[in-house]
């Protein structure tokens, strides 16, 4: 049997994490309860990302996730619940692991005012067409947020200045 490296392990476990507080989110809306919109309202966000210019917002049926999209790039955005020890904890593991995979190229822990997060941005891929992608993952309080950031690699360099901007406007907001 094949020893899974350590950041497939993270992000299999972040993968469980975000599936768990999708069905948590599911069985609150068929219960009744107040349903998140694929647009939370401004004040109920815990966070804040300006999109780039020209990327429209597209519409997910499921609740906690916002996706925009222009041409072949991606922004994908998920909050979910986190079931971990801390944000801390999940932040570190996913850092350590990161750090070891050969796979990423770059991985960098961002100062983000009350919460925790890291920056991982994978090799480009050796064929032109399949996807390149960087991913910001914070967490604060109780929920992690993820952002993904996707485009063909051949595409990848003319979405690269939006995507910085996405990632250096991202702001966790404080708890009111």
């Amino acid at each position: 049997m094949r020893m899974i490296q350590p950041v497939k392990m993270c992000l299999l476990c972040l993968l469980m994490i975000l599936t768990w507080s999708w069905a948590q989110a599911q069985e609150k809306a068929a219960s009744g309860a107040e349903e998140l919109s694929s647009k939370p309202a401004q004040e109920a966000r815990i966070f804040d990302i300006k999109v780039p210019e020209g990327f429209q917002s597209e519409a997910v049926d499921e609740a906690g996730i916002l996706k925009w999209k222009k041409d072949s790039g991606e922004i994908y955005l998920v909050v979910g619940d986190l079931y971990a020890e801390s944000g801390e904890a999940l932040v570190k593991a996913l850092l350590s692991a990161a750090e070891k995979n050969k796979q990423v190229a770059e991985v960098k822990s961002l100062k983000l005012k009350g919460g925790k997060g890291l920056l991982y941005k994978e090799k480009p891929p050796e064929d032109s067409n399949r996807l390149y992608s960087w991913r910001l993952i914070a967490t604060i309080r109780n929920k992690v947020i993820s952002v993904d950031f996707t485009a063909p690699s051949k595409d990848f360099k003319s979405f690269t200045p939006g995507f910085e901007e996405a990632i250096n406007s991202f702001k966790l907001k404080p708890s009111s």
